[in-house]
This record gives structure tokens, C-alpha cells and sequence, in this order.
């Protein structure tokens, strides 16, 4: 108590000099002393309650400086009891070393003495009567009464608030300095413009340029004059870019593949993951914009993988080129022998030889598809696939290509679904028809108990697109394996007994997109999927008829 009285007339003596030396400069209007007068306010009951009811500490000054009432919740704060702070200085409450600082901020306060928060620009903290220190959030209100002005002071100990805050930066710190070290580019944005939060160095390097924190995605690219373009050379749409299409559907875009082109130079292809987030996630970031969802975006150099690719799709296509001679040769003999024994011309078969051809027959057929699947893949990713397109009758076609393939099997009912008669789209039939065939015979391939297939064309006029989908209720594909469904050589843990190569839907996918369509799936395991593509249609010219009816 000696300590705290003789700060008491240290700090009268500072205030007094203050007080002075503010009158003097013009800080202060000259008053008249304050007669001693009871402060009947103070002790008025609905006064006092309010005081109590405060969850805050809170401490009334006069103009001096002088402590003229607090609540229970100070005394608990600061470990006075009441009778060892009234008429006392206020700067008994803070260290020292800001005691100087504090008689500043109270002169140029009482010039204008509004309704507001301390902390603007202070790092401001409490003393306990033990000498403990711990950081306070200050809130000040003036209250005029008869017999002055006071100073209201709300103190709330806000060192929980402190550690979480200290505890968020360094955990922002070592999340930093983890993505710091990946080799792979990781940024995270957010809002409807993609605002840049945050990007490590290898984004930086990956772009070739500085995407500013705060800066639309837009802006960035066009600024650094960057294109992004598709796997096969066109360049992207803002709506078509992995980031964009991931915040604006609210789904993954996994294992998508574009290629970054910078001032006209040769594309680095990369490889993107864009994962949505909640905007809740974003709520205590800095620089975040509220309520607004956000992405987190990985992208890596695949250069030297598509180099390898490059190497291998050589020699699949060198090997395929020299597998077609000798199969199709196969395949003409086998044929061949089959239809003169059919005819009776030659020595009979017996039926194990019969059936040793067909057996003969049915695998080079499926080497022979093989083979073509390869040729293709090698044609796709060196760029020569080549589409001759014509307008053509889709309607027919797909009815077409569902009663061939319902001959090849009695276990399977197949089923064309359309409300058009007619509907003309400029397409390469061939590759359509190629399309067609490998979804319908999936679907017959992994439905081994039978059942239904159904094909179903309809015309989105509106978004003009005609929608196709190919419909089992087989085995299913298993969710966590369906976004890589459409990659190459990729097939579903579940399909073990069944023969495949896993080039199928990857072709699929190409060729749906190299017609300016899109291509995807809903699967549950156990219970079917439906595979979906769409393909543009024009316009401007009557491309449809209604279907008459029966």
C-alpha cells in the first residue's frame, strides 16, 4: 500500500504538471475547481445496478484522473478492494513504463471527449495490485452530470483473446513455411472475382509473375499476359478454368489438366486439384472478404511426365502399328475357315476345333479393338486427331448403333428414349458413333446379371446442347475412384473378372470435348451408373423436329 500511495503522489504531481502544461498549450479550457459537493448519482440505486450488471470492468473518472467508483468486476480484474481505489489515479492501474503515455492520451481526449475504443494505435495493458501485467481492451464514454464531466472506462482482460491470436499466427507461420517448401504451386482464393489470400513461391514461379494478395484472377492473367489452354491447345474461358468452375459448382475439379502459356511462349503443362471451401473456414483470415466461399488450388509441372508420356505413347503407337498387319491377316484366315466350314467346303470340323476358331476369332477381334484404342490415344495426345465433321441425323444414329449392339446380347434389353424425331448436329460420326458404342457396351460389360440399358436423348434449347445418357444398374463404380474414371488406362477396383484396358471412357472424354461437349457420371455402388456428354447444337437453324406420335 505504501508503493501504491507513493505512486499516488508521484502521479498527482505528473497530472498537475500535465494539467498545467495543457492549459497553457491550449489543450485544456481553464475551469474552475470542482466544489465538494456528494456525487448523489453515484449512489443511485438504478445507477448502481446498472454498474454491477456491467460483464466488464468498469471505472469512472473524474476530469482529474481520479478513480470515483468501480464495479465488483474490477476489484476481481485488478485485486483492490473498493476503499484502495476511490480518489486514487487512474494511472495506479498501468505499468509504468505507459503511465506518461496514458496523461497524453487523456489530455487530447478531454478535447473531445466521444464515445470510443483506446487501443487505436496503443498496445495497451493492466497492472494487478500483485504487479502482474496482462493485456486490456479499453472502451471510453464521456457522462456530463451536475457536478462535472467523467470519464467512463470498460476494461475487459483480453489475454485468452491474445494467446488464440498468438497461437493462429504461428500456426499460420508454420503453415507458411510448410508450403514454402513444396515443390508444388498452392494458392488459396476466394469470391466470385478470386481474390489471391495466400500463394506460395512455387506459384509465383509456376505463373511467372506475382499475383498480388487481394487481386482478381482475372486481372492477374491479363496483367502478366498469360493464357491458360485446354489439354488439346484451345485457349480456356474464364467459365471453363478448374479455379472458377470449382467455386462456382461447389464441387472438386480433381486431376484436370491445363497448360500455362506466358507471353506467347510454349505452354507448361500442369496438373490441377481445385477443392472448394466453406466460407466460414475464411472467417478469422486476413485479408478475407465476408461470407464468401473460397478454393484451395494445387498445381504441378508435369513437363517432365509428358515427357516420359511422350517416349511411351511412341512406342505404344509403334508397337500397335505392328501388331494391325499380323491381326487383321489372323483375322481373315479365321474368318475365312469359319465360313467354308459353315458352307460344308473342306474337311468337317469336329466341334472342338469349331470352337477353338470362334475362341480364336473373339480375341483377335479384341486385340483388333485394342490396337485401334491405342492408335487413337497415341493420335490424341500427339495432336493428330483429325474430326471430319458433317451435319447428321443424331437421332438416327443413336437408334442405330443401340439395335446393332442389342444383337450381341440376350441378357440385355436395350432401350432408345427421345421426345425428337429428328435432331442435325454438325459432329464426326464415326467418332460419335465410337462414343455411342463404348458406353452402351460398358454398360453391358459390367451389368453381367442382365437387365435393363437405356439410352436417352433429350435438347436443352435454352443452353444450346443436346444432353445423352447411357443408363445401367449393374455393378457401380465406388465413389472415391469416380473422379479418375476418365483418365487413361484407369479402371474401378470392382471389376476384377472383367476384361478391359481402361482406354474406353478416356477416349470417350476426348472426343466429347474435342466436339465441344462435356462428359460425366452418377454412380452408387451396387446399384448402376449413368454416364452423361453433351454437344452443342446451332441455334439458328431449325436442328429438331418433335417426335410424331405412335
Amino acid at each position: 500500500m505504501e508503493q501504491f500511495l507513493e505512486c499516488n503522489e508521484e502521479m498527482n504531481e505528473k497530472r498537475r504538471q500535465m494539467i498545467q502544461s495543457s492549459r497553457h498549450s491550449g489543450l485544456l479550457k481553464e475551469r474552475k475547481p470542482l466544489q465538494k459537493r456528494p456525487l448523489q448519482f453515484l449512489a443511485h440505486p438504478e445507477f448502481q445496478t446498472l454498474v454491477e450488471a456491467f460483464p466488464d470492468a468498469l471505472v469512472l473518472v473524474d476530469e482529474e484522473g481520479r478513480v470515483a467508483l468501480i464495479n465488483q468486476q474490477t476489484e476481481k480484474l485488478f485485486g483492490y478492494r473498493r476503499e484502495e481505489l476511490l480518489g486514487q489515479p487512474l494511472e495506479a492501474l498501468l505499468p509504468e513504463r505507459s503511465r506518461m503515455l496514458h496523461l497524453q492520451h487523456r489530455a487530447r481526449y478531454l478535447q473531445h471527449p466521444l464515445t470510443r475504443q483506446m487501443g487505436t494505435g496503443l498496445v495497451l495493458s493492466g497492472r494487478r495490485k500483485d504487479g502482474s501485467e496482462f493485456p486490456v481492451d479499453i472502451s471510453l464514454s464521456p457522462l456530463r452530470t451536475p457536478t462535472g464531466l467523467f470519464i467512463i472506462s470498460s476494461i475487459r482482460d483480453i489475454s485468452e483473446r491474445r494467446h488464440l491470436e498468438q497461437l493462429a499466427h504461428a500456426r499460420q507461420e508454420l503453415l507458411q513455411t510448410v508450403l514454402e517448401a513444396l515443390p508444388t504451386g498452392v494458392y488459396l482464393a476466394q469470391g466470385e472475382q478470386v481474390r489471391l489470400l495466400f500463394a506460395n513461391q512455387a506459384t509465383f514461379d509456376l505463373w511467372g509473375g506475382h499475383w498480388q494478395v487481394g487481386q482478381p484472377l482475372t486481372d492477374f492473367l491479363s496483367a502478366q499476359h498469360i493464357r491458360l489452354l485446354a489439354s488439346d491447345g484451345h485457349v480456356l474461358a474464364s467459365d471453363e478454368l478448374a479455379t472458377l468452375r470449382a467455386l462456382q459448382t461447389q464441387k472438386p475439379v480433381l486431376q484436370y489438366q491445363e497448360a500455362i502459356e506466358r507471353n506467347g511462349g510454349s505452354g507448361i503443362p500442369i496438373l490441377i486439384h481445385a477443392v472448394p471451401l466453406p466460407a466460414h473456414l475464411f472467417e478469422h483470415l486476413q485479408g478475407a472478404e465476408p461470407g464468401a466461399n473460397g478454393v484451395l488450388v494445387v498445381m504441378q509441372d508435369i513437363s517432365p511426365l509428358k515427357a516420359t508420356e511422350h517416349l511411351k505413347d511412341e512406342f505404344i503407337g509403334l508397337a500397335a502399328h505392328e501388331l494391325r498387319n499380323p491381326l487383321s491377316v489372323l483375322k481373315g484366315f479365321v474368318e475365312m475357315l469359319l465360313i467354308q466350314s459353315q458352307r460344308g467346303h473342306g474337311i468337317m470340323l469336329a466341334d472342338w476345333q469349331q470352337e477353338a476358331l470362334e475362341e480364336i476369332h473373339l480375341a483377335t477381334n479384341r486385340l483388333i479393338e485394342l490396337t485401334e484404342a491405342l492408335l487413337d490415344v497415341t493420335r490424341i495426345q500427339a495432336g493428330r486427331l483429325v474430326l471430319s465433321l458433317a451435319s447428321r441425323d443424331l437421332v438416327t444414329l443413336s437408334r442405330k448403333v443401340v439395335q446393332r449392339l442389342q444383337a450381341s446380347s440376350n441378357q440385355h434389353h436395350l432401350s432408345f428414349q427421345t421426345e425428337v424425331e429428328t435432331l442435325n448436329v454438325s459432329i464426326d460420326a464415326l467418332r460419335i458413333e465410337q462414343v455411342l458404342s463404348n458406353l452402351l457396351l460398358n454398360a453391358i460389360k459390367y451389368s453381367p446379371n442382365g437387365g435393363e440399358v437405356a439410352l436417352r436423348l433429350r435438347v436443352e434449347q435454352e443452353q444450346g446442347q443436346v444432353v445423352i445418357a447411357v443408363q445401367d444398374h449393374g455393378i457401380g463404380i465406388p465413389i472415391e475412384q469416380q473422379a479418375s474414371l476418365f483418365q487413361r488406362f484407369a479402371r474401378a477396383s470392382n471389376v476384377e473378372g472383367i476384361m478391359g484396358a481402361g482406354l474406353g471412357l478416356y477416349l470417350c472424354r476426348e472426343l466429347v470435348e474435342r466436339h465441344g461437349g462435356r462428359i460425366w457420371l452418377e454412380s452408387v455402388e451396387g446399384q448402376g451408373s449413368t454416364f452423361f456428354f453433351t454437344l452443342p447444337i446451332s441455334g439458328q437453324n431449325p436442328c429438331c423436329a418433335p417426335q410424331s406420335p405412335n
